[in-house]
């Protein structure tokens, strides 16, 4: 099992897509980390008040607070969770304002699931 400072590796999954969270699932747990999973920011940052997370992996486009407003909300709080986006908007100004607000990586949509891993592995940098 992955483990961060001798506890469980918990990954919160940000994204409106059912489909695309079980993908995720289904890569991530066959490594060992423990998701959460959440299908707005709003219901994402319920989970943040439960629990710390290694590493947040959400979308841009959901309802009741985007990806954008997630990682405002985010930085609003001192939050320092690594944040990597998983769209299909991979724009230029969209990637900078995501930088802006301290989003760690990007992965295309559909996601890969050794891209997922490898992105994954490089943003918790060998802390599980």
């Amino acid at each position: 099992m992955n483990e961060t400072n001798g506890t469980s590796t918990f990954i919160l999954v940000v994204d409106d897509s059912t489909f695309l969270r079980k993908r995720i699932r289904q890569a991530l747990q066959e490594d060992g980390y423990l998701l959460v999973e959440a299908g707005s920011g709003a219901s994402a940052l319920a989970e943040l008040d439960k629990r710390e997370f290694a590493c947040i992996l959400t979308d841009l486009v959901m309802p009741d607070l985007d990806g954008f407003g997630l990682l405002a909300e985010l930085q609003r709080r001192h939050i320092q969770t690594p944040v990597v986006v998983l769209t299909a908007d991979i724009q230029k100004t969209t990637r900078e304002r995501c930088e802006q607000l301290g989003a760690a990586a990007f992965l295309q949509k559909p996601v890969n699931a050794d891209a997922l891993r490898s992105t994954l592995a490089g943003v918790l940098g060998g802390r599980c």
